[in-house]
């Protein structure tokens, strides 16, 4: 599945079977399906996150350009 999805679809689709995956693991008591998809849960959130921050980042900083070359153009 990761390899067919674009990142973000990816990335969105694991977390949202993470916690399912663990609840389910919970409900058989298997540790390792516990532990594995706990890791996947939180690798998905915190790699959202940080790419949200990069976006952010990196708009913040094309306007910031923007705006000083319209200034600079005066």
């Amino acid at each position: 599945m990761a390899i067919l999805l674009p990142r973000k679809p990816t990335l969105i689709c694991m977390a949202v079977l993470g916690p399912i995956c663990v609840v389910d693991g919970i409900v058989k008591q298997d540790t390792k399906e516990i532990l594995a998809m706990l890791a996947v849960f939180i690798f998905a959130i915190v790699t959202l996150i940080m790419d949200s921050r990069k976006k952010k980042k990196l708009i913040s900083t094309k306007t910031r350009e923007h705006n000083n070359s319209l200034n600079s153009n005066r």
